[in-house]
């Protein structure tokens, strides 16, 4: 590709945020010949650290559906994994008075065929870099499996599911005993989702797309991001240690997103969908594959020689005090399905950045020059990050020929300002 060039020189562009999303975003930026920085703050508690590993190209829906409202109470903490944090009512209710409105049929067909594109990419973009990379190991595409340990109409309704590119297809009775031979709870049912994809290590992943993005000429700047404001028509981002100038600023730090374009006038509408996990080793006696239990809402991942026990969707402020109980919760889970543990637990837990619609904010930030946006992706960071950097790429240094623009439901203003 042609270096991206302005006034004779290569575009000055900054990345705040170093995250999965981030990251990505930076070396195919850096990819197009623009001069680009990429902001770290140094903190390890995005979502991308603690996730499941999941390239989740099933979810072609966005959570904001009519149809998942009547079951919430039956998982509300401990039945099953959703806090409220009514100690802050006020944000809590106009985020789900949003989160109400979204549900509207004619918003949520339209976020959905915009969310269903997104999911076609993925694991495809996924492929594509991993490959350039020279790690297409990076990737486990043998899919995951969802299993019900009671009978009941969940196995039958996920077969008869639409999950665009996504195969399932019930697992044979053999294969489900094999499953029950290592646990110790029933498997009535279980469904292979083929078309998915997992890190084998997000760690290396990370690490990895880090790397690549680094001998490609990127340099990463350690510091934090408090503001961007515009001199001379141009944004310049504030941080710790003074100015950090530019052409254009990518906004990719996730929960962190909304302090940093306060001075924009734009409402940044995100909340700390906060999870939480728990790792340990395995001892070598885990050889089942990925596994969603359903009853649970515990989602069991398999890295190396370490196994990873993840849930709870706590809507807080990303500021709040951790809550123990999750933990605890999640080891009971744990317990009661006999996983082997061989070390002590060790302990995470991180904000998913989630807008009330359950879409990500990709694009240029209204009434902002230069300023894009790379935010609000929940659940999805991880599923996402390939397909938003070919999207912001495409946006920002080629926009004339790419064709890449942003549909209403992905538009980072669409709340407002």
């Amino acid at each position: 590709m042609a270096a991206a060039m302005m006034a004779g020189r290569p575009v000055r562009i900054v990345v705040i945020g170093a995250g999965i999303v981030g990251r990505v975003c930076a070396l195919r930026l850096r990819q197009t010949g623009a001069d680009v920085t990429l902001l770290d703050s140094g903190e390890h508690t995005p979502a991308s650290w603690g996730n499941a590993g999941h390239i989740a190209a099933e979810y072609v829906t966005p959570f904001a559906d009519a149809r998942i409202l009547p079951g919430v109470p039956r998982t509300l903490f401990p039945r099953g994994p959703i806090v409220l944090d009514w100690r802050h009512p006020v944000m809590l209710g106009t985020w789900f008075a949003r989160y109400l409105y979204a549900c509207r049929p004619s918003q949520f067909r339209a976020a959905s065929v915009v969310l269903r594109d997104l999911m076609a990419r993925a694991l495809p973009e996924w492929q594509d870099l991993a490959a350039e990379l020279g790690r297409p190991d990076l990737l486990d595409t043998t899919g995951t499996y969802k299993l019900w340990e009671r009978p009941g109409p969940g196995m039958a309704t996920c077969l008869r599911g639409d999950y665009g590119s996504v195969v399932t297809q019930a697992v044979p009775d053999a294969e489900r005993a094999r499953f029950a031979s290592q646990l110790s709870v029933p498997v009535a049912g279980a469904v292979h989702f083929q078309g998915t994809a997992q890190m084998r290590d997000l760690r290396q992943v990370l690490d990895t797309v880090m790397e690549g993005f680094v001998r490609a000429g990127g340099q990463v700047m350690r510091g934090r991001a408090r503001s961007i404001a515009h001199q001379g028509g141009r944004p310049t981002v504030w941080t710790d240690d003074g100015p950090l100038e530019a052409d254009q600023v990518l906004v990719a730090c996730g929960i962190g997103s909304a302090a940093v374009l306060r001075r924009q006038k734009l409402r940044v509408p995100l909340m700390a969908e906060r999870g939480y996990h728990l790792e340990w080793d395995h001892g070598g006696r885990w050889t089942l594959p990925n596994i969603v239990f359903e009853n649970r809402n515990v989602v069991v991942t398999r890295f190396g020689a370490r196994l990873r026990a993840t849930s709870i969707a706590e809507f807080t402020r990303a500021d709040a005090p951790l809550q123990p109980r999750r933990w605890e919760w999640l080891e009971r889970h744990v317990s009661e399905l006999g996983l082997p543990v061989a070390s002590p637990f060790s302990r995470w837990a991180g904000s998913r950045p989630s807008l009330p619609d359950y879409m990500p904010a990709l694009g240029p930030v209204p009434d902002a020059p230069g300023v894009f946006a790379a935010y609000g992706h929940q659940h999805l960071g991880l599923t996402l990050a390939a397909v938003t950097a070919r999207i912001l790429t495409a946006q920002m240094v080629t926009p004339a020929q790419a064709g890449e623009v942003s549909p209403a439901a992905l538009r980072p203003g669409r709340f407002g300002g």
